[in-house]
Order: C-alpha cells, then sequence, then structure tokens
C-alpha cells in the first residue's frame, strides 16, 4: 500500500483544524465515473470548496492512496453526526458507468469496471487495517467500520448508498460484511503492509517469527502456542494503551522472545491482533482439570478418511471436510486438552470449541479435539458450499479442492475466500491462493507454508 500525502491545506475544512477522537472508519465511493484520486485533490483543494472533505482518496488506476487530511482531523464527509468521530475515505469509480438517477447507473465494459473494483477494495482493506492498528480499533466490533449507506441505516450520515449500490450494481460479490472480515484478515493473518516508513517494532518480530529468524532465547515458562490473559493494568510493549476488548478475551502467544511476547489470534479466531506486549502482563488461561467432556461418536464420524479422492456429501446434501483437510487446518493451529474459563466468562477446549463446555472438562486426546474441530469446521466448510451455490465457484470440487479452500477459509475468513474464487478457473484459484503470503510488504514463510500445502491439496 502507497500513502501519497496531499493534504487540503487549502479548503476550508483543513483550515478549520477540528479534532476528533477515532472511534470508527466509514467508506464512500465518490458516485461519479472518475477513476482518478487526482482529480479530486486538485479540485478539492481550493477556498471555494466548501462543500466536502475527506480523509483520504484511493485511486481507481493505481490503487494509491491519497491522503487528504490528517487522520485525527474533522472531516466533512457524512453528512450527519459521523464526522465527529469517523475517519472518511473514498474510493474512486471506473470511467465506463454513467448514473442514470440517483444511485442507478449503466456500464459499457464490466470487466474493466470490476478490475478498477478490485482495485480500490484491496486498498481499501489494507489501509483500513493499517488505520485499525493505528487507533486500536477493533475491526468486527459494531459500527466501527461502515459504509455511507449503513451510517444512514444508523441515523448518524446522509441518505447515501455508497459504495453497497457500486458493488451491488456490478454484481462484483463484494459486500460490507465481507469487507469487515477481509480488514480483520489483514490485520491477522500477515496481509496487511504498513506504508513506507511507517513499520513499527511490531511487524518486524511478527516477521523474524514467521520466518524463523527471530531470537530463541526465552527466560521465562511462556511458550509459542499457550492461551494467556491480560492483566488489568497491562499496556503494550511500545507503550500504548490496550483497549478494554482486547483484554477482555484470551489469546494465543505467537512467539516468545526474552520479555516480549507476540500474541496473536484470540482462541475462538474471531479476533487477531498480532501485538507485542512484556510477558509479565501475561496469566495462563489454561488451568489443570481432572474429568473428560463427552466427545459424540457422530463428531468422530463427521468427514471422511485420508484416502478418498472424490467429493462425498453429508446428510443435508452438501460437501464436509475430510479428515485429511482436518489434520491440515489442526497443523497450522492450536490446541489445549483442558478446559479454562476466558474472562468473559466462556469456557473452551480443544482447538477453541465452546459448546457444552464446563468447568472440569479435559478431553482425552488430540483425537477428540479433532472430532470437535470437525463439527466448528461445518461453519466454515458452509461458507465453501454457499460459494458453489451462488455460482461464485463454476465448477464441480473434488473432495482435496473442498479441503483446500475450507483450510484457506479459516485461516483468511469469508470474504478472501469469496474473492479467491470469483470468476476464476480451477487452475487460477490454485495460482491467485499462493497470493496470500506478504507481511509487510515481505513473503513470510509460515504464510508461504500453508499456502503451498494447501495449493499442492487443491491440485491433487
Amino acid at each position: 500500500m502507497e500513502i501519497i500525502k496531499s493534504i487540503l491545506t487549502n479548503n476550508p475544512c483543513y483550515k478549520a483544524g477540528k479534532r476528533i477522537t477515532v472511534k470508527g472508519l466509514m467508506l464512500h465511493s465518490v458516485g461519479c465515473p472518475q477513476p482518478s484520486a487526482e482529480t479530486f485533490v486538485r479540485k478539492w483543494n481550493r477556498p471555494e470548496e466548501a462543500r466536502a472533505c475527506v480523509h483520504a482518496f484511493i485511486d481507481g488506476n493505481t490503487g494509491k492512496v491519497y491522503q487528504t487530511l490528517p487522520w485525527d482531523y474533522r472531516a466533512w464527509h457524512g453528512g450527519g453526526s459521523s464526522n465527529n468521530s469517523y475517519i472518511g475515505v473514498e474510493m474512486c469509480e471506473p470511467a465506463c458507468i454513467r448514473y442514470t438517477g440517483g444511485s442507478a447507473f449503466v456500464c459499457s465494459h464490466r470487466e474493466t469496471a470490476l478490475a478498477v473494483v478490485k482495485r480500490t477494495y484491496d486498498a481499501a482493506v489494507e489501509l483500513f487495517a493499517f488505520l485499525c492498528e493505528k487507533f486500536q480499533l477493533n475491526p468486527m466490533a459494531d459500527g466501527v467500520i461502515i459504509s455511507h449507506k449503513e451510517g444512514h441505516d444508523r441515523g448518524i450520515a446522509s441518505g447515501h448508498a455508497d459504495p453497497d449500490h457500486l458493488w451491488n450494481g456490478l454484481q462484483s460479490g463484494y459486500t460490507m460484511d465481507g469487507f469487515r472480515r477481509d480488514v480483520c484478515a489483514a490485520m491477522g493473518n500477515g496481509r496487511m503492509s504498513l506504508p513506507s516508513g511507517q513499520q513499527r517494532d511490531a511487524q518486524k518480530e511478527i516477521h523474524e517469527f514467521l520466518t524463523g529468524s527471530a531470537p530463541k532465547e526465552n527466560n521465562g515458562a511462556l511458550q509459542a502456542g499457550d492461551i494467556v490473559m491480560l492483566a488489568s493494568d497491562a499496556v503494550y510493549y511500545t507503550g500504548k494503551e490496550i483497549p478494554d476488548w482486547v483484554k477482555n478475551d484470551k489469546w494465543i502467544v505467537k512467539s516468545v522472545s526474552g520479555d516480549r511476547a507476540v500474541i496473536d489470534k484470540n482462541v475462538s479466531e474471531s479476533k487477531s491482533i498480532c501485538s507485542p506486549v512484556h510477558v509479565k502482563y501475561l496469566i495462563a488461561a489454561a488451568i489443570g482439570l481432572q474429568c473428560s467432556v463427552s466427545v459424540p461418536q457422530a463428531a468422530y464420524d463427521v468427514g471422511y478418511t485420508e484416502g478418498e479422492k472424490t467429493a462425498k456429501a453429508n446428510e443435508s446434501g452438501e460437501m464436509a471436510v475430510s479428515d485429511c483437510g482436518v489434520e491440515l487446518i489442526a497443523k497450522y493451529e492450536g490446541c489445549r486438552l483442558e478446559a479454562y474459563k476466558c474472562p468473559a466468562g466462556i469456557w473452551t477446549i480443544g482447538y477453541g470449541h465452546t459448546q457444552g463446555v464446563k468447568s472440569g472438562d479435559k478431553l482425552p486426546s488430540q483425537e477428540a479435539a479433532k472430532a470437535l474441530l470437525k463439527e466448528d469446521l461445518k461453519k466454515y466448510g458452509g461458507y465453501v458450499n454457499n460459494c458453489f451455490k451462488k455460482g461464485l465457484i463454476t465448477f464441480p470440487l473434488s473432495q482435496n479442492q473442498f479441503d483446500a479452500l475450507t483450510s484457506f477459509c479459516y485461516n483468511c475468513g469469508n470474504g478472501s475466500l469469496q474473492k479467491l474464487v470469483t470468476g476464476r478457473s480451477a487452475a487460477a484459484i490454485a495460482e491467485t491462493m499462493l497470493q496470500y503470503n506478504k507481511g509487510g510488504g515481505k513473503v513470510l514463510a509460515g504464510l508461504v507454508r500453508r499456502r503451498e500445502e494447501e495449493r499442492a491439496l487443491f491440485l491433487k
């Protein structure tokens, strides 16, 4: 992601100099057939341009971000109270569309338009991931990332339909729910590349760990894979305040180097932060317990043998992940056989399983944990099935292809899955899958290994 500072110093909004406490991010599209961000920068950088002002434009031709206001300045973008706490970002639109009234439009070349939309979408994902980290925002929390349309629906923005109208009108497959998941995935799965000159020590440490170049010494008992809670007085290793939503959860330790640990995913894998914390602030969340949790026999029966090569349906008539797929996913995920209670009061066991877990439960083996994982993977397999039902996947899936896509979805999220498969052949999906391997603008060994293994299974 490249951010070009183009501050609108002549715009009355900039001269007003009002600052805000950033509580959310609002995504817009410009509402006219103009892909060039520089065109808007020139037009809006004038004293007489007193109607509107945003924090950034995303160029439709290049995907470059043009920052037009300091991020904590109050902008004129939402047309309501959203201006008081939201950063506003405009995505430029394709030149090959023509508006016919309101948010309705016609398009003369859909493929060209979709290429522009993909370019701005991908850049917006990276930008919003960067901003969420900068302002310690949870992208999956209610009301943190919204579109202009969603702002209007909430009563905090004017009556616009962007950018939902553009995505829907072009049948792009993009949604705001998918966008939020993609931002979350970009923050937690190594896909975010910070602007040049703004990489932090946290990013360096994450890169070192995934590439195997991090220092190996560890003077304490804490180890990678441990599940921890944060002390009430905890701060990030850089000294920044840790928000309550982070403290009120349990996290998997990604790496430990001396007195510094990187915490990555929460145990339910609904959030990812990849942030360094001093080990003194981390409290072990797993506790030794005695009795066993009952694993239903049906859980062991879900899925198929590793030798199966063709698709097979479960009772609902949809595909389910096989034992081979479960093994692939389990290889890259942490597991705890003893039940533990998170700060939010949820008992958890195995690979993040929560249903029916209570104090004193203990799984007898890794096999039992994987059996529960199979049950939990139904949701992610369901996302793959839905892509086929909706026509995003245009060819019959083999069992190996289904397993590989389920693993990809479990790691990268449903939004990334939809982007990966939409409009692509099997061969193109296999090659594109390998692109999800970068963090901080660099290829990371951990993601390379997972993507290569998923691709090999997909092509098997």
